[in-house]
């Protein structure tokens, strides 16, 4: 029995969160009343199977055990519906994965025999982004006991409900106070604090790995991530991005332009949403100096399944949009996609099949941003992408906007901007980053020692094929040398990213006959995932493990020399070589720095002889060329 005191205090603390969720909500911009045909997919009040968040009118949204107990329940009543664990999370959570299809097995291997499309949908990398879940309960419910069950004709379904099992049960109406609902949001990162949505190239998580081996073991045809949209406010609730003519799937990215976005921009528009690319404000503030798209590095979902050649789309619902709107335009995509599978997918296959065998002859590391306006914005990282770039003119594009003011803040003194709730439409400039730079000529393979077990072991878990040696073996490689590394840091401060210190430094190639041991592998990069080997041991990749920090080690020195041997031995060195005397002199002439250094001299000197250590800066990665 609970006494007065405790359950007056019990209903101050509910009574609080009442007033300050309400007051969150009220300082967002005004909110215009929207309705749609797709509200008649709501469930009625009596239908045995409303989902949790349609029974509370969509003002909540149901905790991990209430979701995973409703989906169990639903799989048990309907032969069309199964559900697994695909892994356990940091915290021992399973992470389930409901198999939606007609065939009588359902197993990996089943499914790829049915020759029918296969859709991997995932929801909720970032927990308080739960749109994905709450659509995919309803639209499950109506293909097991709805009038959906043709969907499964001719596609098969995976679906995740919650990736980020963990952050979802740090759940509070305070974890993300510039979106609309529902009142219970959980987390951004995993309990390990990390970004699940920047973990693919590394897979350092539980949850990625698994979500990797789901990719490996049933290789789905199309790969959706489905997200909320922090930041601008603007008419369309349903956005995505995919790489229009853009990206390391070219036949692919074609697909998703002309069917994908051709059948789901309609079907959206049909039922009262507003559909459009992915909206990102140069200045990232307003669009009042235009769009910006980018392409991502494989750390990010989308681009991730780009390079492994698979279709993948990064669905952003707009988070100052209802929670019901958004939930309900989430349906209607994912019914459209199945149905746009379901007669354009055997074209798609045609086309991924294309793309996973042709094979570049040169690899761009990164993507440069090739027009860009004057604008600054309040993202350090997004600063750096925009430097140095060229000044040409951008694209346009039609953007159904929302007003806004530009105010100066009383309290820092600075403008911030705020919207109105108007809605207008303006042709903005739009910023594209689809310039290839930094290549890299393909190799025939790469050697890995096995010293770099752990990369090795995350080369597997990408599924990336490898031939192990059993003996050792002497081949002639090309090998790096990296020069001027610098690790990241904040104003002379190191600064760890996702649980790294990532480094960057100029590669500098030098032919070499190295002996790997038994136990090395070999890669090709004639597979199927090459263009990802490349992008995960190249240097220039800003994912690759060198930029991760997984070679730290090769920048420190471990053998050291003193002063009173350095100094006979400089100058006999000088005394033989005139030819190295001239160097030396020149070299303090140019370096004034190095000229006023003892330290740097000696061990300038100290690099020439033959104590020095020859494997110092070497990044132990064999290229066959």
């Amino acid at each position: 029995m609970i006494s007065n005191n405790k359950l007056q205090f019990k209903m101050a603390a509910l009574l609080f969160l009442i007033v300050s969720s309400t007051f969150a909500q009220s300082i967002l911009p005004p909110i215009r009343e929207w309705h749609g045909k797709s509200e008649s997919l709501i469930a009625k009040p009596n239908n045995p199977w409303i989902t949790p968040a349609e029974k509370s009118g969509f003002s909540t949204t149901p905790s991990y055990s209430e979701t995973i107990n409703w989906l169990k329940k639903l799989a048990d009543a309907s032969p069309l519906l199964s559900i697994v664990s695909i892994g356990k999370s940091p915290e021992g959570r399973d992470i389930f994965m409901v198999i939606a299809s007609s065939e009588k097995t359902v197993t990996a291997s089943a499914l790829k025999k049915s020759g029918k499309p296969l859709l991997l949908v995932q929801a909720g990398i970032h927990s308080g982004e739960i749109d994905g879940k709450d659509a995919g309960m309803m639209l499950l419910r109506d293909i097991a006991f709805g009038n959906k069950k043709q969907l499964l004709g001719k596609v098969n379904l995976l679906f995740i409900p919650i990736l980020n099992v963990d952050g979802h049960e740090r759940s509070s109406s305070f974890n993300r106070p510039n979106q609309r609902g529902p009142q219970n949001m959980g987390w951004r990162t995993n309990s390990q604090n990390l970004n699940l949505n920047r973990d693919y190239a590394k897979i350092d998580t539980k949850e990625i790995r698994a979500v990797i081996k789901v990719m490996n073991e049933y290789d789905p045809l199309l790969y959706m991530d489905i997200h909320v949209t922090d930041g601008a406010d603007y008419q369309n609730d349903i956005t995505y991005e995919l790489y229009e003519n853009q990206g390391y799937s070219k036949s692919i990215t074609n697909w998703l332009t002309s069917k994908f976005k051709t059948n789901v921009d309609k079907d959206l528009a049909s039922n009262g949403h507003v559909p459009g690319e992915q909206l990102t404000p140069v200045n990232d503030r307003d669009f009042s100096q235009g769009n910006l798209l980018t392409i991502g590095e494989p750390r990010f979902s989308n681009a991730y399944g780009d390079l492994r050649h698979m279709a993948s789309v990064l669905i952003e619902t707009h988070s100052l949009k209802p929670y019901k709107q958004r939930v309900l335009g989430t349906y209607v995509l994912l019914e459209s996609v199945l149905k746009v599978l379901a007669s354009d997918g055997q074209l798609l296959k045609q086309n991924t099949l294309s793309d996973r065998a042709n094979r570049e002859s040169k690899m761009n590391m990164r993507w440069k941003v090739p027009q860009m306006a004057n604008a600054m914005s309040l993202d350090p990282q997004f600063n750096s992408v925009k430097k140095n770039n060229l000044a040409k003119a951008p694209d346009s594009l039609k953007l159904l906007g929302i007003s806004s003011n530009i105010l100066k803040s009383s309290l820092t003194n600075a403008d911030y901007v705020t919207w109105t709730g108007d809605p207008i439409t303006m042709t903005i400039a739009n910023f594209k980053g689809s310039e290839p730079i930094d290549f890299v000529t393909r190799p025939k393979g790469y050697y890995v020692p096995p010293t770099c077990d752990e990369v090795i072991a995350r080369l597997k878990l990408h599924g990336i094929q490898m031939e192990i040696l059993q003996e050792p073996k002497e081949v002639t490689v090309e090998m790096y040398r990296i020069q001027d590394a610098k690790f990241q840091n904040d104003g002379g401060k190191l600064l760890p990213f996702e649980g790294h210190m990532q480094v960057t430094g100029t590669p500098v190639p030098e032919t070499r006959k190295e002996v790997f041991a038994a136990g090395s592998v070999y890669i090709s990069t004639d597979q199927p995932l090459g263009d990802l080997t490349m992008l995960l041991l190249e240097p220039k990749s800003p994912d690759s493990y060198l930029s991760w920090g997984f070679f730290d080690q090769i920048f420190q020195r471990t053998e050291y020399i003193e002063a009173y041997v350095m100094e006979p031995t400089m100058k006999k060195m000088l005394e033989d070589s005139p030819e190295l005397q001239k160097e030396f002199e020149q070299k303090k002439v140019q370096d004034t720095l190095f000229a006023n250094d003892p330290n740097a001299i000696y061990t300038w000197f100290y690099s020439k002889t033959k104590y020095y250590d020859s494997r110092y800066l070497l990044y132990p990665i064999g290229i066959e060329l």
